[in-house]
């Protein structure tokens, strides 16, 4: 009987067994089929064709080999995100004028933040400040040891005894956010990583972030101790505009697009989300931990038009996304926005009449006024200021060509906002026939010199 049962159980095991294999390989083709489109070939077999494959859609988005248009999937969750507000996206954001340090826009401004590896603008600051005093130069050579080496998280891939320039360390660490690479950084710098985070905080201290912690070169979660790098939003807002106007620099290493080096089977691309998808964008640095979620800190350049805007830097910081995807969404967005909506825009115009004056004893009636110079101040597109116009007493002829003869102001509600001189651009003639004939002649040889 025991026999029996036991021939029983062999052969059950060996008939379910292709059943149970089966299984498995049905329930992978039903997972696949989540991203996939089962058409037939001309002979009428089935074709499974990937639609993560098929990267069609009519926008861009950054994937592992680059920016590339984005495929049927991407699409679909990126169209669901667009509808979320921006604090559905974050736990924080910011958008600011690097010139001015105006804040256009926030969200959870002063709450203390997990930093992540957006803290490496503070340890890539003190490295650039010591190439810049003399202390080390771009061309070092920086011994990689053990324990740079061994680090966890996103890297450069660096071997012990490998010897790298101060400057390629300084890439791996902007564009592929190398743990490794900034802490190669750090201890050539510091001494050891203990003296480098003395100085990371000694520079926090010196730019007036007062609720900044540094506890590591990286921005990785310090285990041992339970605590991260951090500040509030608008202290990384502060910690980017500084480190633009002491390091402009930084840009050409945020920019790169790519690090590959074929002789050791390397090569990844920006961490930058929107680089090369929205093209004013050139920098700076993204971010992710547990603690801190996705983050990142933009920053990009919007050119001024002929005599209609000047150049623009916003920085835009957005933290605490729970996924690439919104990321991605909630930064693009912001940046987007501030460059469709903002400039350093004209106001006013040299060339319009501003209005006409009667001067005493002037030979004309009605002499046209105008404004002396453009102003270009930070504002919306076509918006708007009220214009308020003071003429000087008792002004009497004669009056030389470019005098000022009054002010025109303009106000953004009660808040002036830009002042200059209103001038007349031709010289205004006393009366009397003498003066007459001295106005042809002299109005004569001033064509004169504007033909030649």
């Amino acid at each position: 009987m025991k026999k029996l049962l036991l021939y029983l159980s062999i052969a059950i095991i060996f008939l379910t067994s292709p059943i149970s294999t089966m299984a498995e390989n049905n329930q992978a083709v039903e997972n696949s089929s989540l991203n996939t489109n089962e058409n037939l070939n001309n002979n009428g077999s089935s074709q499974v064709t990937d639609p993560l494959a098929i990267r069609n859609q009519n926008f861009l988005v950054p994937t592992k080999q680059g920016v590339q248009k984005a495929n049927q999937y991407e699409a679909d969750k990126i169209k669901k995100l667009e509808d979320v507000p921006l604090e559905g996206l974050t736990k924080s954001y910011l958008l600011g004028d690097y010139k001015s340090g105006k804040i256009i826009e926030g969200y959870n401004l002063d709450e203390v933040r997990a930093m992540a590896s957006t803290s490496k603008l503070v340890s890539i600051f003190v490295v650039l400040d010591k190439i810049e005093d003399g202390t080390i130069s771009l061309n070092d050579e920086v011994k990689i040891d053990h324990e740079v080496a061994s680090l966890m998280g996103s890297s450069f891939k660096l071997k012990e005894g490998d010897n790298v320039s101060v400057e390629k360390l300084i890439e791996a660490s902007m564009v592929v956010s190398g743990n490794d690479a900034i802490t190669a950084l750090a201890k050539y710098v510091g001494g050891t990583t203990d003296g480098f985070v003395k100085m990371m905080n000694k520079k926090c201290e010196d730019l007036g972030l007062k609720n900044a912690l540094m506890v590591n070169p990286t921005g990785l979660t310090n285990y041992e101790i339970t605590d991260y790098n951090k500040m509030t939003t608008r202290e990384m807002f502060k910690l980017a505009s500084e480190l633009l106007k002491y390091h402009p620099e930084i840009l050409k290493y945020t920019t790169i697009e790519k690090l590959e080096e074929p002789e050791r089977n390397f090569i990844e691309y920006n961490t930058n989300p929107v680089l090369g998808i929205v093209p004013e964008v050139d920098g700076l640095k993204t971010g992710y931990t547990n603690a801190a979620g996705r983050c990142v800190i933009l920053t990009g350049l919007k050119k001024g038009v002929d005599e209609k805007s000047k150049d623009m830097r916003l920085i835009c910081i957005t933290t605490g996304s729970n996924s690439d995807f919104e990321r991605f969404v909630a930064c693009k967005r912001l940046i987007t926005k501030g460059f469709e909506d903002y400039g350093y825009n004209a106001i006013g115009d040299t060339k319009k009449e501003v209005r006409t004056i009667e001067v005493l004893n002037s030979q004309d009636e009605n002499i046209p006024v105008y404004q002396k110079e453009v102003g270009y101040i930070l504002s919306k597109t076509d918006e708007k200021f009220k214009e308020v116009v003071s003429i000087d007493e008792n002004l009497k002829a004669p009056i030389e060509r470019g005098s000022s003869v009054g002010k025109i102001s303009f106000y953004k509600d009660d808040n002036l906002i830009y002042t200059t001189d209103l001038i007349v651009k031709d010289k205004v003639y006393e009366r009397g026939i003498f003066n007459k004939f001295k106005r042809v002649f002299e109005e004569i040889f001033v064509n004169i010199d504007k033909a030649a």
